[in-house]
Protein backbone atom coordinates (compact mmCIF):
# COMPACT_ATOMS: atom_id res chain seq x y z
CA UNK A 1 0.00 0.00 0.00
CA UNK A 2 1.43 3.38 -1.00
CA UNK A 3 0.14 6.57 0.56
CA UNK A 4 -0.51 9.98 -1.05
CA UNK A 5 0.84 12.02 1.87
CA UNK A 6 4.33 12.47 0.41
CA UNK A 7 2.92 13.64 -2.93
CA UNK A 8 0.70 16.25 -1.37
CA UNK A 9 3.10 17.50 1.25
CA UNK A 10 5.90 17.66 -1.31
CA UNK A 11 4.04 19.78 -3.85
CA UNK A 12 1.39 21.80 -2.04
CA UNK A 13 2.69 22.89 1.34
CA UNK A 14 6.25 23.85 0.22
CA UNK A 15 4.81 25.71 -2.77
CA UNK A 16 2.70 27.80 -0.46
CA UNK A 17 5.53 28.43 1.98
CA UNK A 18 8.26 29.17 -0.55
CA UNK A 19 6.61 30.65 -3.64
CA UNK A 20 3.93 32.94 -2.26
CA UNK A 21 5.52 36.41 -2.01
CA UNK A 22 5.06 38.60 1.01
CA UNK A 23 2.59 41.38 0.29
CA UNK A 24 4.03 44.88 0.20
CA UNK A 25 3.03 47.10 3.09
CA UNK A 26 1.10 50.30 2.35
CA UNK A 27 2.11 53.53 4.07
CA UNK A 28 -0.47 56.06 5.20
CA UNK A 29 0.58 58.37 2.37
CA UNK A 30 0.09 55.70 -0.30
CA UNK A 31 -3.17 54.57 1.31
CA UNK A 32 -4.51 58.12 1.18
CA UNK A 33 -3.75 58.50 -2.53
CA UNK A 34 -4.55 54.89 -3.51
CA UNK A 35 -7.39 53.63 -1.26
CA UNK A 36 -8.07 50.82 -3.74
CA UNK A 37 -4.73 49.26 -2.79
CA UNK A 38 -5.87 48.95 0.82
CA UNK A 39 -8.94 46.92 -0.10
CA UNK A 40 -6.97 44.96 -2.67
CA UNK A 41 -4.39 43.96 -0.06
CA UNK A 42 -7.10 42.98 2.41
CA UNK A 43 -8.71 40.77 -0.23
CA UNK A 44 -5.41 39.07 -0.99
CA UNK A 45 -4.73 38.49 2.72
CA UNK A 46 -8.17 36.91 3.15
CA UNK A 47 -7.62 34.75 0.08
CA UNK A 48 -4.20 33.74 1.42
CA UNK A 49 -5.71 32.67 4.72
CA UNK A 50 -8.29 30.59 2.89
CA UNK A 51 -5.59 28.90 0.82
CA UNK A 52 -3.62 28.10 3.96
CA UNK A 53 -6.68 26.40 5.35
CA UNK A 54 -7.25 24.49 2.10
CA UNK A 55 -3.67 23.22 2.12
CA UNK A 56 -3.98 22.01 5.73
CA UNK A 57 -7.37 20.41 5.07
CA UNK A 58 -6.20 18.61 1.94
CA UNK A 59 -3.06 17.31 3.56
CA UNK A 60 -5.05 16.01 6.51
CA UNK A 61 -7.72 14.45 4.29
CA UNK A 62 -5.22 12.73 1.99
CA UNK A 63 -2.59 11.76 4.54
CA UNK A 64 -3.29 8.04 4.18
CA UNK A 65 -5.17 7.13 1.03
CA UNK A 66 -4.72 3.88 -0.83
CA UNK A 67 -3.01 3.90 -4.23
CA UNK A 68 -5.35 3.53 -7.21
CA UNK A 69 -8.36 4.06 -5.01
CA UNK A 70 -11.20 6.49 -5.60
CA UNK A 71 -9.90 8.52 -2.68
CA UNK A 72 -6.50 8.85 -4.37
CA UNK A 73 -8.10 10.07 -7.59
CA UNK A 74 -10.15 12.59 -5.64
CA UNK A 75 -7.05 13.82 -3.80
CA UNK A 76 -5.11 14.24 -7.04
CA UNK A 77 -7.95 16.22 -8.58
CA UNK A 78 -8.22 18.43 -5.48
CA UNK A 79 -4.45 18.92 -5.45
CA UNK A 80 -4.43 20.11 -9.08
CA UNK A 81 -7.25 22.55 -8.42
CA UNK A 82 -5.51 23.87 -5.31
CA UNK A 83 -2.21 24.34 -7.11
CA UNK A 84 -4.04 26.24 -9.88
CA UNK A 85 -5.62 28.54 -7.29
CA UNK A 86 -2.25 28.95 -5.61
CA UNK A 87 -0.52 29.93 -8.85
CA UNK A 88 -3.28 32.42 -9.62
CA UNK A 89 -2.91 33.92 -6.14
CA UNK A 90 0.86 34.21 -6.60
CA UNK A 91 0.38 36.03 -9.89
CA UNK A 92 -2.10 38.48 -8.36
CA UNK A 93 0.22 39.01 -5.40
CA UNK A 94 3.15 39.85 -7.68
CA UNK A 95 0.95 42.23 -9.65
CA UNK A 96 -0.15 43.92 -6.44
CA UNK A 97 3.44 44.33 -5.24
CA UNK A 98 4.43 45.85 -8.59
CA UNK A 99 1.59 48.39 -8.41
CA UNK A 100 2.53 49.35 -4.85
CA UNK A 101 6.17 49.82 -5.87
CA UNK A 102 5.12 52.02 -8.77
CA UNK A 103 2.95 54.09 -6.43
CA UNK A 104 5.86 54.47 -4.01
CA UNK A 105 8.20 55.59 -6.80
CA UNK A 106 5.62 58.01 -8.16
CA UNK A 107 5.04 59.45 -4.70
CA UNK A 108 8.78 59.79 -4.15
CA UNK A 109 9.06 61.57 -7.48
CA UNK A 110 6.23 63.95 -6.53
CA UNK A 111 7.89 64.69 -3.20
CA UNK A 112 11.19 65.38 -4.92
CA UNK A 113 9.46 67.50 -7.53
CA UNK A 114 7.68 69.49 -4.83
CA UNK A 115 10.99 70.05 -3.05
CA UNK A 116 12.64 71.32 -6.22
CA UNK A 117 9.71 73.61 -7.07
CA UNK A 118 9.71 75.01 -3.54
CA UNK A 119 13.45 75.72 -3.80
CA UNK A 120 13.07 77.46 -7.13
CA UNK A 121 10.22 79.65 -5.94
CA UNK A 122 12.24 80.58 -2.86
CA UNK A 123 15.27 81.46 -4.96
CA UNK A 124 13.19 83.66 -7.27
CA UNK A 125 11.99 85.58 -4.23
CA UNK A 126 15.51 85.87 -2.82
CA UNK A 127 16.77 87.17 -6.17
CA UNK A 128 14.21 89.97 -6.01
CA UNK A 129 12.08 88.88 -8.93
CA UNK A 130 8.88 90.84 -9.32
CA UNK A 131 5.62 89.44 -8.01
CA UNK A 132 4.46 88.89 -11.59
CA UNK A 133 7.60 86.92 -12.49
CA UNK A 134 7.34 84.84 -9.34
CA UNK A 135 3.71 84.03 -10.14
CA UNK A 136 4.54 83.07 -13.73
CA UNK A 137 7.38 80.87 -12.55
CA UNK A 138 5.23 79.08 -9.97
CA UNK A 139 2.48 78.50 -12.50
CA UNK A 140 4.89 77.19 -15.14
CA UNK A 141 6.69 74.88 -12.73
CA UNK A 142 3.40 73.32 -11.67
CA UNK A 143 2.25 72.92 -15.28
CA UNK A 144 5.08 70.69 -16.53
CA UNK A 145 3.76 67.27 -17.48
CA UNK A 146 4.18 64.48 -20.00
CA UNK A 147 3.14 65.28 -23.54
CA UNK A 148 3.34 63.49 -26.86
CA UNK A 149 2.31 59.98 -27.89
CA UNK A 150 2.27 57.71 -24.80
CA UNK A 151 2.23 54.63 -27.01
CA UNK A 152 5.39 55.54 -28.96
CA UNK A 153 8.07 52.86 -28.62
CA UNK A 154 11.82 53.28 -28.60
CA UNK A 155 12.01 51.62 -32.02
CA UNK A 156 9.44 54.06 -33.43
CA UNK A 157 11.38 57.01 -32.03
CA UNK A 158 14.63 55.74 -33.59
CA UNK A 159 12.88 55.30 -36.94
CA UNK A 160 11.35 58.78 -36.73
CA UNK A 161 14.71 60.40 -36.08
CA UNK A 162 16.21 58.54 -39.00
CA UNK A 163 13.52 59.96 -41.26
CA UNK A 164 14.01 63.49 -39.93
CA UNK A 165 17.80 63.43 -40.28
CA UNK A 166 17.71 61.73 -43.69
CA UNK A 167 15.43 64.47 -44.98
CA UNK A 168 18.40 66.82 -45.06
CA UNK A 169 18.23 70.15 -46.80
CA UNK A 170 14.98 69.48 -48.66
CA UNK A 171 14.47 72.41 -51.05
CA UNK A 172 10.68 72.23 -51.04
CA UNK A 173 10.54 72.15 -47.24
CA UNK A 174 13.02 75.03 -47.06
CA UNK A 175 10.85 77.07 -49.39
CA UNK A 176 7.66 76.32 -47.46
CA UNK A 177 9.38 76.95 -44.13
CA UNK A 178 10.63 80.31 -45.33
CA UNK A 179 7.00 81.33 -45.79
CA UNK A 180 6.02 80.05 -42.36
CA UNK A 181 5.65 81.97 -39.11
CA UNK A 182 8.36 82.23 -36.48
CA UNK A 183 11.93 83.34 -35.87
CA UNK A 184 14.95 82.66 -38.02
CA UNK A 185 18.53 83.37 -37.00
CA UNK A 186 21.84 81.58 -36.57
CA UNK A 187 22.24 79.20 -33.67
CA UNK A 188 24.56 79.50 -30.70
CA UNK A 189 27.02 76.80 -31.74
CA UNK A 190 27.30 73.02 -31.79
CA UNK A 191 26.95 70.66 -28.86
CA UNK A 192 29.75 68.13 -28.48
CA UNK A 193 30.40 65.75 -25.59
CA UNK A 194 28.62 67.54 -22.75
CA UNK A 195 24.99 67.36 -21.57
CA UNK A 196 24.45 71.08 -22.13
CA UNK A 197 21.69 70.85 -24.74
CA UNK A 198 19.39 73.02 -22.61
CA UNK A 199 21.90 75.87 -22.64
CA UNK A 200 22.16 75.69 -26.42
CA UNK A 201 18.38 75.45 -26.79
CA UNK A 202 17.71 78.52 -24.66
CA UNK A 203 20.54 80.45 -26.31
CA UNK A 204 18.93 79.60 -29.65
CA UNK A 205 15.46 80.59 -28.40
CA UNK A 206 16.58 83.93 -26.94
CA UNK A 207 19.20 84.83 -29.54
CA UNK A 208 21.73 85.31 -26.73
CA UNK A 209 25.31 83.98 -26.70
CA UNK A 210 25.87 80.56 -25.14
CA UNK A 211 28.20 82.14 -22.55
CA UNK A 212 25.49 84.49 -21.29
CA UNK A 213 22.95 81.69 -20.84
CA UNK A 214 25.53 79.36 -19.27
CA UNK A 215 26.58 82.04 -16.79
CA UNK A 216 22.97 82.58 -15.70
CA UNK A 217 22.45 78.80 -15.36
CA UNK A 218 25.59 78.59 -13.21
CA UNK A 219 24.23 81.31 -10.96
CA UNK A 220 20.87 79.59 -10.47
CA UNK A 221 22.44 76.19 -9.74
CA UNK A 222 25.01 77.67 -7.33
CA UNK A 223 22.25 79.36 -5.33
CA UNK A 224 19.59 76.65 -5.58
CA UNK A 225 19.09 74.55 -2.47
CA UNK A 226 17.60 71.72 -4.56
CA UNK A 227 21.22 70.80 -5.35
CA UNK A 228 23.62 69.46 -2.71
CA UNK A 229 26.65 71.44 -1.55
CA UNK A 230 29.08 69.71 -3.92
CA UNK A 231 26.91 70.49 -6.95
CA UNK A 232 26.35 74.08 -5.88
CA UNK A 233 30.12 74.50 -5.64
CA UNK A 234 30.64 73.23 -9.20
CA UNK A 235 27.57 74.28 -11.23
CA UNK A 236 29.27 74.05 -14.62
CA UNK A 237 30.14 70.41 -13.90
CA UNK A 238 26.47 69.77 -13.17
CA UNK A 239 25.51 71.25 -16.53
CA UNK A 240 28.15 69.24 -18.38
CA UNK A 241 27.51 65.90 -16.65
CA UNK A 242 23.77 65.97 -15.96
CA UNK A 243 22.28 68.89 -17.84
CA UNK A 244 19.29 70.85 -16.57
CA UNK A 245 16.03 69.39 -15.31
CA UNK A 246 12.68 70.61 -16.65
CA UNK A 247 12.15 73.06 -13.82
CA UNK A 248 15.58 74.60 -14.33
CA UNK A 249 14.84 75.11 -18.02
CA UNK A 250 11.65 76.94 -17.05
CA UNK A 251 13.38 79.10 -14.44
CA UNK A 252 16.28 79.91 -16.73
CA UNK A 253 13.87 80.94 -19.49
CA UNK A 254 11.89 83.12 -17.08
CA UNK A 255 15.11 84.78 -15.93
CA UNK A 256 15.60 86.11 -19.49
CA UNK A 257 12.00 87.03 -20.23
CA UNK A 258 8.70 85.18 -19.94
CA UNK A 259 8.25 81.43 -19.86
CA UNK A 260 4.93 79.70 -20.40
CA UNK A 261 4.42 75.92 -20.35
CA UNK A 262 2.15 74.92 -23.22
CA UNK A 263 0.85 71.61 -24.65
CA UNK A 264 1.70 70.30 -28.11
CA UNK A 265 -1.67 71.55 -29.37
CA UNK A 266 -0.53 75.16 -28.74
CA UNK A 267 2.95 74.93 -30.30
CA UNK A 268 1.90 76.18 -33.73
CA UNK A 269 -0.03 79.13 -32.26
CA UNK A 270 2.94 80.20 -30.14
CA UNK A 271 5.31 79.99 -33.09
CA UNK A 272 2.96 81.99 -35.30
CA UNK A 273 3.02 84.71 -32.64
CA UNK A 274 6.82 84.77 -32.88
CA UNK A 275 7.54 82.86 -29.67
CA UNK A 276 9.98 79.92 -30.00
CA UNK A 277 9.16 76.76 -28.06
CA UNK A 278 11.72 74.76 -26.06
CA UNK A 279 10.87 71.06 -26.12
CA UNK A 280 12.30 68.00 -24.39
CA UNK A 281 12.44 65.05 -26.78
CA UNK A 282 13.75 61.49 -26.72
CA UNK A 283 16.87 61.57 -28.84
CA UNK A 284 18.04 59.31 -31.67
CA UNK A 285 18.84 56.36 -29.38
CA UNK A 286 15.16 55.94 -28.53
CA UNK A 287 15.84 55.60 -24.79
CA UNK A 288 12.79 57.16 -23.12
CA UNK A 289 14.64 57.37 -19.80
CA UNK A 290 16.65 60.35 -21.02
CA UNK A 291 15.80 63.51 -22.87
CA UNK A 292 17.33 66.10 -25.19
CA UNK A 293 16.36 69.78 -25.29
CA UNK A 294 15.74 71.37 -28.70
CA UNK A 295 13.91 74.47 -29.85
CA UNK A 296 11.17 74.92 -32.43
CA UNK A 297 11.50 78.20 -34.31
CA UNK A 298 8.87 78.07 -37.05
CA UNK A 299 5.71 76.32 -38.13
CA UNK A 300 4.44 75.90 -41.69
CA UNK A 301 2.08 73.82 -43.80
CA UNK A 302 3.29 70.94 -45.93
CA UNK A 303 1.02 68.56 -47.86
CA UNK A 304 -1.92 69.85 -45.83
CA UNK A 305 -0.26 69.09 -42.47
CA UNK A 306 1.39 71.17 -39.76
CA UNK A 307 5.18 70.98 -39.79
CA UNK A 308 7.93 72.54 -37.65
CA UNK A 309 11.45 73.84 -38.02
CA UNK A 310 13.71 72.51 -35.28
CA UNK A 311 17.10 73.70 -34.08
CA UNK A 312 19.06 70.77 -32.62
CA UNK A 313 22.38 71.73 -31.04
CA UNK A 314 23.99 68.49 -32.22
CA UNK A 315 23.43 69.66 -35.81
CA UNK A 316 25.36 72.91 -35.48
CA UNK A 317 24.28 76.58 -35.72
CA UNK A 318 23.14 76.64 -39.35
CA UNK A 319 21.35 73.38 -40.13
CA UNK A 320 17.61 73.19 -39.57
CA UNK A 321 15.56 70.04 -39.25
CA UNK A 322 12.03 69.70 -40.60
CA UNK A 323 9.48 67.44 -38.96
CA UNK A 324 5.74 66.90 -38.99
CA UNK A 325 3.43 67.28 -36.02
CA UNK A 326 3.07 63.48 -35.92
CA UNK A 327 6.84 62.98 -35.83
CA UNK A 328 7.18 65.57 -33.08
CA UNK A 329 4.47 63.84 -31.05
CA UNK A 330 6.33 60.54 -31.38
CA UNK A 331 9.57 61.86 -29.90
CA UNK A 332 8.13 64.43 -27.46
CA UNK A 333 8.70 63.95 -23.71
CA UNK A 334 7.06 66.93 -22.00
CA UNK A 335 4.99 70.05 -22.56
CA UNK A 336 6.89 72.78 -24.34
CA UNK A 337 8.20 76.01 -22.82
CA UNK A 338 7.25 79.01 -24.94
CA UNK A 339 9.67 81.91 -24.57
CA UNK A 340 9.01 85.56 -25.17
CA UNK A 341 11.04 88.59 -24.14
CA UNK A 342 9.68 90.99 -21.59
CA UNK A 343 7.24 93.50 -23.02
CA UNK A 344 8.82 96.47 -24.81
CA UNK A 345 12.11 94.60 -25.15
CA UNK A 346 13.60 92.36 -27.82
CA UNK A 347 16.14 89.58 -27.38
CA UNK A 348 19.70 90.37 -28.33
CA UNK A 349 20.32 88.50 -31.59
CA UNK A 350 23.54 86.63 -32.22
CA UNK A 351 26.13 88.17 -34.51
Amino acid sequence: MRLMAALLMGLVAPAFAQQVPALATISETIAASHPDLVSRRASLMSERSTLHGEVDRLNAQCAAVVEASAAEASCKKSREALLSSLNSHIERSNDFNAVVQSAIEANTGRDEGARIISGMNALAKNLGWSTAKQARLANALNSLAFDGDPAATGAEIVHTWRDVLARGEDRELEREASQGKGLGFAGAGQQTRYQDCSIFALANATGLPYSVVAARANELISKGDWHDAAERAAPQAVIERKGLNGGEVVMLAESFGRAQVIPLSDFARSLKEGHPVLVNVVYTHGDVRSGHEVVLTKTFQHAGETWYVMMDSYQGPQRRLFLSAHELSTMLQENGVAFRPEEHTTPQLLH
